[in-house]
């Protein structure tokens, strides 16, 4: 996992970039500044780094590798722990969110791109920015390999409501998948 922080004296904001990785690899930096190397679990909980204001919507652009049911499933998934989504578009981008670097308000999910970095090992990765004079999401982004793997897109919708690794067996916010798995321990929303 890589933190980095944006680099500016107008701007106070974080860009979070997280990736669900294979085993022994590392997501590489990418062009912000780190404020700080890694976060620790220091409660029996993921980390909670910021929440969204509103609920945000969902794109799922047109060359992602996911299938409606995969994306409906998941956002059950996040729904029965007490989240809430705004309206999904699926492969169909009218707003064209799918070309905005910041595409305010809500959640893409891409196929990964030359343009996007990620190690080559990393079965995805999640870039959300939060505003830290609110706390607050104002977007995330995510990019998916070709093959999604079990779990993996619950995993970094995830990290798109702001939560980090946590590296417990079995939990679904586990940094490496082989080890992760469905434990949602410290996952369900405040606002049940």
């Amino acid at each position: 996992m890589v933190l980095k922080n944006i680099n500016l004296k107008s701007v106070l904001a974080i860009l979070f970039i997280v990736g669900f990785n294979a085993p022994s690899s590392v997501v590489v930096a990418g062009e912000y500044q780190a404020n700080f190397e890694k976060v620790r679990a220091v409660e029996d909980r993921p980390p909670h780094v910021a929440q969204w204001r509103t609920p945000p919507a969902i794109i799922v652009c047109e060359f992602a590798p996911i299938q409606r049911y995969q994306i409906g499933s998941a956002l059950q998934f996040w729904e029965r722990l007490g989240y809430s989504f705004g309206p999904l578009r699926y492969k169909h981008d009218l707003l064209n969110k799918c070309n905005d670097s910041t595409p305010d308000g809500h959640i893409v999910i891409h196929l990964i791109s030359q343009d996007a970095k990620i190690d080559a090992t990393a079965l995805a990765q999640t870039h959300f920015y939060v505003n830290n004079s609110t706390s607050e999401i104002e977007w995330a982004i995510i990019y998916f390999r070709s093959d999604v793997r079990a779990q993996v897109l619950e995993h970094e919708l995830g990290h798109a409501l702001g939560f980090l690794h946590y590296d417990q067996l079995d939990h679904l916010m586990h940094s490496k998948w082989p080890l992760g798995g469905w434990k949602t321990t410290g996952l369900e929303s405040s606002h049940r």
